[in-house]
């Protein structure tokens, strides 16, 4: 067990997710303290001291520890001393106060201790998204609707997604609509707009195509708006869950978006995480997809996981591109708590950290060669080598609403079980988290409770 004291603070949170990047769970221990002259503290084996002098701030502490963590471990991960889910913010906060593009990179190579190759695919997205991105506007809101089941459950899955059972679904959609109405009343009575639509999960294509076109015309209806006006999302996820009926039902509502979720095109892969489709499956959806010509079709594929190559993920990417997926996000798996991974195997985010790090060069060499560009990029703990997850499109494809969701400048109205609404405050530059609860039985049983906090949006 490693102690690892911090002079001078009250609160270990910003040191014990750097320290994880190196530990795994259990091996260390950070412990704030406030000594005057630390520098002179008895100290046993494996207990490091940092900040002894008192007077370093929360970013040198950092690069002391990740220096000395480095020399003790071996490791040293990319994203340097950045730990947030969040790792363009920093960026984009530095070019919102005037610095210029390299001006942005030298403060991300000094201050955070960024890789030059994650600095690369920084400087990419902000040149992105600076170029090609209206600015958030308060008047703008988006809206995020949860569709809480699923045709089976994934072994890396730790969302509060229940089996799609049709007893469950029909509970469920009348407590929904309720909410929605509710917020839409509210919602009319504001000066502000909606640029975006979200619908995620879970899978929202659980829901059979009557159960979509009721859900679609209760939001339009309630807060005054048509899909084909703004952007329009539907994860259609599983391959399994895509028939002719619901993408009639989607294209008809005006969707322009959605999303075919394979995570892998390697048969073995899908029995071994839990997927209920082959690739084949995969393949059928796309041709059933392409037929309707959405604007956009946008795949996830996932690095690492169980069993898998650089091949495999290699493989993946390429035919995902040549079936019509025009908006690809790579990510790297997510070893998370209450999975079944996790507590198979709870060590497994500490392994192949290599193995991974060529899959995502990979992926970015032939999404780059494809004409695909990054555009936004995000983290999650106890992902595999402490790496991330990117979103890239062909230019003009991509998603405002993940854009909006990392910059966290903006409204996001969460509808439905598990949703995280967040209310934005501009003149104080802060977000109040609007959360709803995950279970849907809970969910369904408190909605008037539910209801009376969303009040918190417009008050």
């Amino acid at each position: 067990m490693y102690r690892l004291y911090v002079n001078g603070i009250e609160n270990e949170h910003h040191y014990s997710e750097l320290a994880r990047e190196f530990f795994a769970d259990g091996e260390y221990e950070v412990i704030p303290i406030i000594i005057s002259n630390a520098a002179n503290l008895a100290l046993g084996e494996h207990s490091l001291v940092f900040n002894a002098n008192f007077t370093q701030d929360r970013d040198i502490i950092k690069r002391e520890m990740f220096k000395d963590l480095s020399d003790i471990t071996g490791k040293s991960p990319d994203w340097g001393t950045l730990t947030g889910v969040k790792p363009l913010k920093p960026a984009m906060n530095f070019y919102l106060k005037g610095f210029d593009l390299e001006g942005v990179d030298r403060g991300l190579a000094d201050i955070y201790l960024v890789s030059d190759n994650k600095r690369e695919l920084i400087y990419e997205i902000l040149s992105y998204q600076t170029s090609n991105v209206p600015s958030a506007n308060d008047k703008n809101w988006a809206i995020y609707t949860s569709i809480p089941f699923c045709p089976s459950i994934c072994s890396y899955c730790s969302f509060g997604s229940e089996l799609a059972r049709d007893k469950s679904i029909e509970k469920y959609l009348p407590e929904l609509h309720k909410e929605i109405y509710e917020c839409g009343k509210l919602f009319r009575k504001s000066d502000k707009n909606i640029e975006s639509v979200y619908f995620g999960g879970g899978t929202p294509t659980s829901l059979n195509g009557k159960e979509l076109k009721e859900l679609f015309n209760k939001l339009e209806h309630s807060f005054d708006i048509k899909f084909k006006d703004i952007e329009t999302t539907v994860e259609a996820g599983r391959p399994d869950t895509i028939d002719e009926d619901r993408l009639e039902v989607i294209k008809s509502a005006g969707v322009n978006r959605i999303s075919i979720n394979p995570q892998s095109m390697n048969d073995e892969t899908l029995k071994r995480i839990g997927r209920s489709h082959s690739s084949n499956d995969i393949r059928a959806a796309f041709r059933m997809a392409c037929e309707y010509d959405f604007e956009v079709i946008n795949s996830d594929v996932i690095a690492c996981l169980p069993g898998e190559t650089t091949m495999d993920v290699e493989n993946t990417i390429h035919e995902l591109i040549d079936i019509g997926a025009n908006n690809i996000t790579v990510h790297t798996l997510s070893v998370k708590r209450g999975s079944k991974l996790k507590n198979e195997d709870p060590e497994y985010y500490l392994r192949g950290v290599r193995e991974v790090e060529k899959m995502l060069s990979t992926a970015a060499n032939i999404l780059h060669e494809s004409g695909f560009v990054p555009y936004y990029v995000y983290r999650q703990k106890h992902q595999m080598g402490s790496f991330e997850n990117t979103g890239w499109c062909k230019p003009g494809l991509h998603s405002l609403y993940n854009i909006r969701i990392m910059e966290e400048l903006q409204t996001i109205i969460g509808l439905g079980a598990g949703a995280i609404g967040k209310r934005y405050y501009p003149a104080e530059n802060r977000l109040e988290r609007v959360p709803n609860i995950n279970d849907y039985r809970m969910y369904v049983d408190r909605i008037d409770n539910i209801l009376a906090r969303k009040h918190k949006y417009f008050d």
